[in-house]
């Protein structure tokens, strides 16, 4: 039968794979599901075990499932098309993290892994300040329509910093958590982190902080003339923020109820004073249960070839 440690590797690397993306060492170690091991345990593991092998190829520094190390190959493109992506969109990611009332402003999705294909879009996950949750929303959009870039930037979770609990404490959240990756607002990540300890309860090894390998794909500073534009802004707005803000949640959240009908997951949407969560076409549901229909198989073959 197959052991918990043997188990925490083969689910990080299966889950990894259903967005066919090999893992590191480190990568690896960072997100044993439910396990804590050193790169070095892992890999006296790996090495012990016939039936994990038979489950997991290590090759090239890369662990993949048996028989898909094409997904190394792959790796490697969609790391360069993303960096190439990041440096496109520079200009673009500093003017978001200027917009007044931001805190946080983070990489999400298959780009905070640079693991973007050619159909891929910017996923923002943004805090912000006190009740600017619509504002700050609506100031995205509005700022990616006037740089022609509406299409690619999609900030589908938009918090307040007042409230950093998120609702669904699963596999998914969890995994989605400890990949972003901050442009702006590291220390909200901190916090945000410490919000949520179901992230620890699925990924124990996480490191204390995050990795800025991803980061160094272009330059995060926004500027010093950019930061005093956001100072002065916020301090002139304050006076009429709030009015901005009702204003915006009204007049926005009646454009995203008529355009409700298209939502192939409504369930994953959230239009509150505080919580803006826009996962309209959610793959939790779909993630998750490949998720357990691969490790399922995986064991099986394991097993198979323990007994063989």
């Amino acid at each position: 039968m197959i052991g918990r440690n043997e188990l925490a590797i083969v689910q990080a690397v299966v889950y990894a794979s259903i967005f066919d993306y090999p893992l590191t060492l480190e990568q690896l170690r960072a997100t044993l599901v439910g396990g804590t091991m050193s790169a070095e345990q892992i890999l006296a593991t790996y090495e012990s075990s016939a039936r994990l092998r038979a489950i997991v190829e290590y090759r090239d520094g890369f662990f993949v499932p048996a028989g898909r190390s094409d997904l190394i190959r792959e790796r490697r493109r969609r790391e360069r098309h993303s960096r190439q992506f990041l440096r496109h969109h520079g200009r673009l990611l500093r003017w978001i993290c200027a917009i007044p009332f931001t805190r946080m402003v983070a990489l999400s999705g298959s780009i905070a892994h640079l693991n973007m294909d050619e159909n891929g879009d910017l996923d923002l996950f943004i805090v912000a300040r006190g009740h600017h949750v619509w504002s700050v929303t609506v100031a995205v959009v509005l700022l990616t329509k006037i740089l022609r870039a509406r299409r690619v930037v999609c900030a589908n979770f938009v918090m307040s910093d007042t409230n950093l609990v998120v609702e669904q404490q699963d596999l998914f959240t969890a995994n989605q958590i400890l990949h972003l990756r901050p442009l702006i607002g590291r220390e909200v990540l901190d916090g945000f982190l410490a919000a949520n300890p179901f992230v620890r309860r699925f990924y124990p090894n996480q490191p204390a902080s995050p990795a800025d390998s991803v980061l160094k794909a272009f330059d995060t500073d926004i500027g010093p003339w950019r930061r005093r534009l956001k100072a002065l802004l916020e301090f002139a707005l304050a006076p009429v923020a709030p009015l901005i803000e009702w204003m915006c949640r009204r007049a926005y959240s009646w454009h995203l109820r008529r355009r409700s009908v298209a939502w192939t997951s409504p369930e994953q949407v959230r239009l509150q004073p505080d919580y803006l969560k826009l996962h309209t076409k959610s793959h939790r549901r779909s993630v998750l249960e490949r998720f357990d229909e691969e490790v399922e198989v995986a064991i099986g073959r394991g097993e198979r070839a323990a007994i063989a």
